[in-house]
């Protein structure tokens, strides 16, 4: 009894093996290609920086916080040179006095002849009305207000509190800007999948809104008008 083998294709040819550092470098080729080809077109950082020149830099930015915040150090200046001056205005009082008099005069004469004056016999001589106005002004300086006044120490006590809230405004503004300028040089380094695009623009509005938020708008105006 024989048994038959079925037949099977001959055998595929051999590919030469590569050498194993070519290998690594066509992976990574593959891998790496976006990535590296498009920031190839940048050779310092300088060059990727300069890429966002026309935004407004972050002492720009610092300028519109204190301009919006009334906080900076010109405001509190001109505060403490108001409450000094203050003191050179005297205090003025304005008085007005009216009088209003009426009065007659009155003569007795003996009519009758009985020699005894009553009210029957009375006559008025004259009467007359004597109208008087008045008018007085006073001015009081407090010289000891020069050096120091009660105005003058609510206003120091209140710029303490208004540098505390300089420097915080300041330095959440400054985080955000550079919070910003990160998300926007990896977008430009690294375009990633649509996904990852939608995710960054949508954070870049957000950091974008936040500074808006501390420049009443300023930034984005800056942003679109260089």
């Amino acid at each position: 009894m024989t048994h038959s083998r079925p037949l099977l294709p001959p055998p595929l040819p051999l590919l030469p093996p590569l050498p194993l550092l070519a290998f690594c470098a066509l992976i990574g080729s593959l891998v790496l290609a976006p990535t590296d080809a498009y920031a190839s077109e940048f050779r310092s950082a300088a060059e990727v920086l300069g890429k966002f020149k026309s935004e407004p830099s972050v002492l720009d930015l610092q300028n519109m916080v204190l301009e919006y915040s009334k906080t900076d150090s010109h405001y509190v200046d001109a505060w403490l040179a108001a409450s000094t001056a203050a003191a050179l205005l005297p205090e003025v009082t304005f008085g007005y006095g009216y009088d209003n008099g009426y009065g007659q005069d009155f003569d007795y004469i003996d009519l009758d002849g009985d020699g005894i004056a009553t009210a029957a016999d009375e006559s008025v001589n004259a009467s007359g009305v004597d109208v008087k106005h008045g008018f007085d002004a006073k001015a009081k300086w407090s010289l000891s207000k020069l050096v120091m006044s009660s105005e003058r120490i609510r206003v120091i006590s209140e710029t303490q509190d208004i540098v505390k809230l300089r420097d915080k405004v300041l330095d959440e503004a400054t985080r955000l800007y550079f919070d910003r300028r990160r998300l926007q040089v990896d977008m430009l380094m690294n375009e990633g999948d649509l996904k990852t695009q939608i995710k960054n623009q949508l954070r870049l509005e957000e950091l974008t809104a936040q500074l808006d938020a501390y420049t009443g708008g300023q930034f984005s105006r800056a942003v679109k008008n260089p």
